[in-house]
């Protein structure tokens, strides 16, 4: 059974609210000059089971009201449980489709479906939905079960490509890679939701770019089959040290 992903709409709420858990690190690297300079790495590990969740919303104007005091209801029960904040990945370009969020993603993740559960012992899904369809012109959400223990990098001066896909065939990573991709996540959808009800994607890839020039030519190669696709351009948000 699909784990019901309305839960994770609370998650946008971090990106207004929260800073964004960090495992900083600084890569020494050296520029042709032989000089070093300090690069940013943030680093995400993703164990076996956990649920990992990738979120985009078009939030209503003149809402924020509403979206405190949701926050202010939701998030205490929900980080007692287990969620997590990841990340946020500022979006530079909408490539395909006619979708366009409010400017982020935001990468989050549960312990495991039993956090879930709880959580929703202490917040009733009708509270939830109510709330949320009075503040958001769109919200999708898109879980991946963890399928085994990985570590993602998110690198400063570096594109990442969110992309969807609901295609009938597998991605092939190495293709990617051949074109000068590098592939962080290549999953199917194990749940997915949306204010509008539509059909959900089958497949979710996070795609390290050099340069958006590069993300653009592999995809007017046109390897990659599928009936409908989303596309959005991004870096890692690297919050400033205090």
């Amino acid at each position: 059974m699909k784990p019901k992903l309305f839960v994770t709409s609370i998650s946008l709420l971090a990106l207004l609210f929260c800073s964004a858990q960090n495992h900083d690190k600084k890569a020494m690297t050296i520029n042709n000059s032989g000089k070093s300079k300090l690069e940013k790495n943030h680093v995400i590990q993703l164990k076996k089971g956990e649920l990992f969740l990738v979120l985009l919303g078009n939030q209503m104007a003149g809402k924020e009201a509403l979206l405190q005091e949701y926050f202010k209801t939701v998030f205490p029960p929900a980080q007692k449980n287990g969620l997590a904040t990841l990340g946020q990945l500022p979006i530079e370009k909408v490539a395909v489709g006619d979708f366009i969020p409010n400017g982020i993603v935001g990468l989050f993740k549960w312990p495991n479906m039993e956090s879930i559960q709880a959580f929703l012992k202490e917040i009733s899904q009708e509270e939830l939905t109510k709330l949320r369809l009075k503040i958001w012109n769109e919200l999708k959400q898109h879980m991946i079960v963890t399928q085994v223990d990985r570590t993602l990098i998110f690198k400063e001066n570096k594109i990442y490509e969110i992309k969807v896909l609901w295609n009938e065939h597998k991605v092939s990573s190495g293709m990617i890679k051949k074109h000068g991709g590098t592939v962080l996540i290549n999953s199917l959808v194990a749940g997915y939701e949306d204010l509008g009800k539509n059909n959900p994607p089958k497949s979710l890839l996070i795609i390290e770019w050099d340069t958006t020039q590069k993300a653009d030519a592999f995809r007017k190669m046109n390897f990659i089959k599928s009936k409908k696709e989303e596309s959005f351009y991004t870096h890692f948000s690297f919050p400033e040290k205090g």
